[in-house]
């Protein structure tokens, strides 16, 4: 940095100012998808080099030159999927990932397995044609996701259902928890913001000890998506049972039907209103 732009002569204060400086102009160019949080706990000189080296991939990723991932990986021969029997399939799915990796690109398939000549075909048909930036950054690769062109959504209730249910079992909530939406409804009417019902979830919590003895299934996952908007409702449903322990040894034993229902927004599904055995709001 020159003299003239120094904050201060204070070295340390000095790269502090300017830390503040360069999140400023990140938050002016960038808005809302920069966000850094100013007591992050990093030596100012850390913070100072990950700053500037967030300033240079912006700037490089604004100004890149966009390309099709086929031109990108040479536009290489292939013949279509309707033409390929299955073992052939097999062949050129393997052929057509080696030629990804060369080029440092990789498909991730996230909730599969799915078929061969599914994967070859959203490949050959749907990734050829997805834009890239023509100059990758150094040393990095670039991974497309599957469910992001063909979100799995049966999947992500599942996914959201065991992840409920494990914090349940193991009387694990907090403002963090991903599972459950920003806003709860309860089967009487009644709205909260989720942290106040984890406040509730945690006083039932906090009469026993532990939950021991738990098993439970998923007995029917149901979805829809309105097309125009995007935006999903569905339910997951089972039964399930544990053993609640009192500190006099005793326990209370709770089996019986639960439902979860959920909402989707962003292809992201959460948790708005569910009913558990045992738990009264």
């Amino acid at each position: 940095m020159q003299e003239e732009e120094k904050f201060s002569n204070d070295p340390v204060e000095n790269m502090k100012l300017e830390n503040e400086f360069l999140k400023i102009k990140l938050k002016a160019q960038y808005g809302d998808s920069f966000h850094m949080e100013s007591n992050a706990g990093l030596p100012p000189e850390i913070e100072n080099q990950f700053l500037k080296n967030m300033m240079a991939f912006e700037d490089a990723h604004a100004n890149a030159e966009i390309i099709t991932v086929y031109e990108c990986i040479g536009k290489p021969d292939y013949r279509p999927a309707e033409e390929l029997d299955d073992n052939e399939i097999k062949m050129a799915l393997a052929r057509m990932n080696a030629i990804l990796d060369e080029h440092n690109m990789a498909l991730d398939i996230c909730d599969g397995p799915y078929d061969d000549r599914t994967i070859y075909t959203f490949i050959t048909e749907e990734l050829f044609v997805a834009e890239t930036e023509i100059d990758g950054i150094e040393g990095m690769g670039r991974h497309f996701i599957y469910e992001e062109f063909h979100p799995n959504h049966k999947a992500e209730i599942t996914k959201c259902t065991h992840q409920f249910l494990k914090r349940w079992f193991s009387r694990n909530f907090d403002e963090s928890t991903t599972e459950l939406s920003n806003h709860i409804i309860t089967f009487d009417g009644r709205q909260m913001v989720k942290e106040e019902a984890i406040t509730r979830m945690q006083l039932f919590f906090d009469a026993f000890l532990e939950f021991k003895d738990d098993a439970y299934n998923i007995d029917d996952i149901s979805f829809e998506i309105n097309p125009e908007t995007h935006i999903g409702m569905g339910f997951a449903e089972g039964v399930l049972k544990y053993d609640a322990l009192l500190e006099k040894g005793e326990s209370v034993h709770y089996q019986g039907s639960y439902k979860l229902y959920l909402q989707m927004e962003d292809n992201y599904w959460d948790i708005f209103c569910f009913a558990m055995p045992g738990f009264k709001w």
